[in-house]
């Protein structure tokens, strides 16, 4: 294995403890910390491209788009299915004062550390959409389902890769709790099948950054203060 591919992967392993660590330091400013965690993702999958532009990662070129017309089909549909889910509940939040209410007591038992990375005004809506949701979408897929996927199935099978690269990707978010560390994993194990089973990075991007959209949207309509007359 080249010795950028090992620096690459004691970084990735590393990373959670690493970012443990700067938690206690993060800034009041959730503005700051959405360009500050975008950097960091931004920077390492820059070297993940450079390394492997340097021919230096023994992993090959991913999947982009799903090779034939019917799962193309298919995976237009269900983004669109998705998207469509998503209008529905923002619409059902915005007219129910109850799913409000139920949102909002969720978020603050669910830790300071999400509670605080959710979006509440309108411009850390727009910053948590446009930058948090399109980096996270783009890097951590071609992180932990292109590179570590790939790297992993190399020196042992898809299932262990599937599995190995979907508790890397849950233990990268182990700053928001246990909890959230499984959740992510089994969304990681989701994202890791639809990869493999459309073969199109790209999508499993889409889906990712949707499904974060989707929760700063969740987050957003559920704590934001209404009109009277909108229930």
């Amino acid at each position: 294995m080249p010795a950028s591919e090992i620096i690459l992967l004691v970084i990735f392993l590393l990373f959670p403890v690493i970012d443990l660590v700067l938690e206690k330091y993060k800034s009041n400013n959730k503005k700051f910390e959405y360009c500050k965690t975008s950097a960091v993702l931004w920077c390492l999958t820059g070297l993940v491209i450079f390394f492997y532009y340097q021919g230096e990662l023994s992993v090959t070129h991913p999947f982009i788009l799903p090779n034939t017309l019917w799962k193309t089909v298919f995976a237009g549909t269900l983004i669109l299915l998705f998207i469509i889910y998503m209008i529905y509940v923002m619409y059902t939040i915005v007219q129910s004062e109850k799913i409000r209410n139920d949102i909002a007591t969720s978020l603050e038992h669910s830790g300071d550390s999400l509670n605080d990375l959710m979006p509440e005004s309108r411009s850390e809506l727009f910053m948590f959409t446009f930058i948090v949701s399109v980096t996270a979408g783009v890097c951590e897929e071609l992180i932990f389902r292109w590179y570590l996927l790939s790297v992993i199935e190399l020196h042992s099978n898809w299932v262990i890769a599937v599995i190995g690269s979907s508790m890397v990707f849950g233990l990268w978010h182990f700053y928001l709790g246990w909890k959230h560390v499984i959740k992510t994993a089994l969304i990681g194990l989701v994202l890791c099948g639809l990869y493999l089973y459309f073969e199109s990075i790209f999508f499993v991007i889409l889906i990712h950054i949707l499904m974060d959209v989707y929760s700063g949207l969740v987050a957003y309509f559920a704590r934001r203060e209404l009109p009277r007359n909108a229930d």
